[in-house]
């Protein structure tokens, strides 16, 4: 049996070890030594911030306070006219979108060539072809016109990673494919006047 030390209030139940009115801790009818908790005995704690020599003063003299100084910033580590300056994500994609652009339309282009010369050598429908063929020269055309625009758009672009390169890669592969499409134009030309 248990009783409570505040309201005196006894219960029978000897898991409990808090009383359910107040909270405080119940005490045995019987209060002998075994009841009590354990006085656990601490050892004094270690020093783990152990002053340097040239700092420690065992016995510091009292001297005057000294009012608080003002609070100055550190100097920077580098001089302020190398920290780097942080690019506008704005021009750092300028162009960019018209390179991609241009060059998934020379390699769309060259593929359609490509398969306008293997479907010609198979004898597959001339009509069908010469549509084909057509729309590869309209998708290298219009390739070029954005391979020109990126170049420019990039050519303003001062950020070091610009998409110039891609930018006139494209419009190469574009000029290259429209090359192509005079000289299989002039082929085919002479060769219906015979």
């Amino acid at each position: 049996m248990k009783r409570c030390p505040s309201c005196q209030r006894t219960y029978t139940d000897d898991s409990l070890a808090f009383c359910l009115e107040d909270g405080s801790a119940l005490l045995s009818e019987r209060a002998d030594a075994s009841d009590l908790p354990a006085t656990v005995i601490m050892p004094d704690p270690r020093m783990t911030n152990h002053a340097r020599p040239e700092t420690f003063r065992p016995n510091p003299t009292p001297t005057q306070a000294h009012p608080p100084q003002q609070y100055t910033a550190p100097p920077p580590h580098w001089p302020p006219h190398l920290i780097p300056q942080a690019h506008p994500t704005s021009t750092a994609r300028q162009g960019r979108g018209a390179a991609i652009t241009s060059l998934i339309c020379a390699i769309s282009a060259f593929l359609l060539l490509a398969f306008c010369i293997i479907s010609g050598a198979r004898g597959a429908d001339a009509s069908l072809i010469g549509g084909i063929f057509i729309f590869s020269a309209l998708i290298g055309l219009l390739g070029a016109v954005l391979g020109i625009v990126a170049a420019v758009k990039t050519g303003k672009d001062t950020n070091p990673q610009n998409s110039k390169v891609m930018a006139v890669v494209a419009l190469v592969l574009n000029g290259i494919y429209l090359v192509i499409v005079v000289i299989f134009l002039v082929l085919g030309a002479i060769a219906s006047s015979r």
